[in-house]
């Protein structure tokens, strides 16, 4: 068994360093949510860790994955082809819902929490519950950004490791 993993592995490794689709779409998403915890040093001086695996702000990370997932298959297939389209669309509407859908959930959570806040003295025999996240959505600019981040970062990790 463990002659079959040696051997496996050397064979992996003399066809030269590549990483396979799933690894480059986790770099990804690695380095998207990484940046959102930099952008948080710089802005408050401080690591938040839990920023790594939260959704909102800047770059977007359902744009990022959905866009670099979408080039990985411009890179493999072409522009001509059926997948590209149907990983284009589905781009399309990671992009929309990011923007708009998960703005409408945000603003439900926003009203949610002012009624809890107003029925507090109401509901004192219910357990006490943190608020709801408000921020879940993108702006545009953010949703941008996302697409970018996916895109380049796929670019280069395809050509340097996946081809490479």
């Amino acid at each position: 068994m463990i002659d079959y993993i040696v051997q496996s592995c050397q064979e992996y490794f003399s066809q030269g360093f590549h990483i396979s689709p799933v690894f480059l779409v986790l770099i990804v998403w690695f380095v998207i949510q990484g940046t959102k915890v930099i952008i948080d040093v710089i802005k408050y001086k401080k690591i938040y860790w839990s920023t790594f695996f939260s959704s909102g702000w800047f770059p977007s990370f359902h744009t990022g994955l959905s866009s670099s997932v979408t080039m990985f298959v411009l890179l493999e297939y072409g522009i001509d082809s059926t997948l590209f389209m149907v990983t284009f669309a589905f781009s399309m509407l990671f992009a929309y819902d990011a923007m708009n859908l998960r703005f409408e959930a945000g603003q439900h959570a926003s009203y949610i929490n002012i009624l809890r806040h107003e029925l507090q003295d109401v509901l004192v025999k219910t357990p006490k519950k943190p608020p709801l996240k408000e921020r879940i959505w993108h702006t545009p600019l953010e949703v941008l950004g996302g697409f970018v981040f996916g895109m380049i970062l796929t670019l280069i990790l395809y050509y340097w490791m996946y081809i490479g």
